[in-house]
């Protein structure tokens, strides 16, 4: 008031779930452009692969039983196998609806990984270069959201040289004070930047200014939605980061992309598979439901080798009728997640109506994470990711045998 004094309150109070609704549409449409772009480069390496499987296990048919030569053809079959579970891993990375997933991540591992696609899906007159910085700190980051940064810096890379020419990306280790006179909340004592840069068509001042503007584009109508960088921009956001862009009209453009390093309590946080160990096996009988009949057949063979008894079940309501009657000598159920007739948790459930202790541990190629939480809450003792080798199963068989 005039001698002022507080009169009143205002308060305004916003609904931004219609806001947050189209945020999330907006992600969804730019993995499903994404996806398209990946598709022929992922068709062209998954035939490739299994050109490698077909080609070699023709030639094990033919020869003489030779431990060399069987190794010899092996060996290609197996890394084969990995490289096709790599690929699968990274259509689900960019296809699935999850929250952000916060993990430890190396940013030379996601640039390394998305050159390989990169190679196989981008014409042959751009040549993508790498420059990656040796022993570059790990970050805390969504690493699908990271991926799809990446991809829209790249394709739209791409798009900006019809002709032919060069990507170039690399990372760095820079101290935040070289970032704060720039972007003055950058509180990190330390970042981690990715430069993608490229020798196309670049951006006049006007362009450059507006290109974080959702569905603004300069692509003809129907060849780009205008969300790709919006997305970008988003996303480097919410990692607490920033991003700069340098461009002229005819010069190329170059994205720098800064992510906080976060420290890490000591210790090792690159989880590597551990090499083969002969696992101790056992005399416990135990029931295998798996409706894939080669897999099943295989599962069970490794399992027997190590003197299990093995039940087989192919669908969730066999699976309950054999442990109604075998349930004193069963001692673990090992089971595929996507069955048919029952699925993994509701086998579960109504194993532990028959047997409140049973044990169970679920397979799956890809569990939605609300769903796995869930299996574990219920009780079930362990999760198993396919493709999945012997060694693992075998330990992980013997680990849930020998809980207390």
């Amino acid at each position: 008031n005039a001698s002022g004094n507080i009169a009143s309150y205002r308060g305004i109070l916003r609904d931004v779930t219609e806001r947050k609704t189209l945020q999330q549409q907006l992600f969804q449409a730019q993995k499903l452009e994404s996806l398209g772009t990946l598709a022929s480069g992922i068709a062209h390496d998954f035939n490739n692969i299994l050109t490698i499987i077909i080609g070699h296990a023709s030639f094990l048919e033919r020869l003489p039983p030779d431990r060399a030569t069987i190794k010899r053809h092996l060996d290609p079959i197996s890394r084969a196998s990995m490289r096709g579970a790599a690929l699968v891993r990274q259509l689900l990375t960019f296809a699935r609806k999850t929250d952000v997933a916060l993990e430890l991540v190396s940013l030379n591992d996601v640039v390394s990984e998305m050159s390989k696609l990169l190679g196989e899906t981008f014409p042959s007159n751009i040549v993508v270069s790498l420059r990656l910085e040796a022993d570059l700190p790990t970050i805390t980051a969504d690493a699908t959201q990271l991926h799809q940064v990446f991809l829209n810096l790249c394709v739209n890379a791409r798009d900006a040289m019809p002709d032919g020419g060069s990507l170039i990306i690399s990372t760095s280790h820079l101290s935040g004070e070289k970032l704060r006179p720039k972007f003055g909340s950058a509180t990190a004592q330390d970042y981690v930047s990715v430069t993608v840069s490229d020798t196309g068509t670049g951006m006049d001042e006007g362009t450059r200014r507006r290109i974080f503007e959702p569905f603004f584009t300069t692509k003809d109508l129907g060849k780009g939605t205008g969300l790709g960088l919006a997305v970008v921009f988003g996303i480097v956001e919410s990692h607490a980061g920033f991003i700069d862009v340098e461009s002229l009209s005819g010069q190329g453009t170059t994205f720098h992309l800064f992510f906080p390093i976060v420290q890490h309590a000591e210790g090792n946080s690159d989880v590597r598979e551990q090499p083969s160990e002969e696992i101790t096996g056992g005399k416990e009988t135990i029931l295998v439901v798996e409706d894939e009949l080669m897999l099943r057949d295989l599962v069970g063979g490794v399992l027997e080798l190590k003197g299990y008894t093995v039940l087989v079940a192919s669908d969730g309501e066999e699976a309950v009728a054999i442990y109604k009657h075998q349930r004193k000598k069963i001692r673990l159920v090992l089971s595929d997640m996507g069955l048919p007739k029952l699925n993994g948790l509701e086998l579960y459930q109504k194993l532990k109506k028959i047997n409140k202790h049973v044990r169970m541990v679920v397979a799956s190629g890809y569990m939605d994470p609300y769903m796995k939480t869930e299996t574990i809450k219920e009780g079930i003792k362990d999760f198993i990711q396919k493709p999945y080798n012997t060694t693992m199963i075998l330990k992980t068989v013997r680990d849930v045998l020998d809980m207390a």
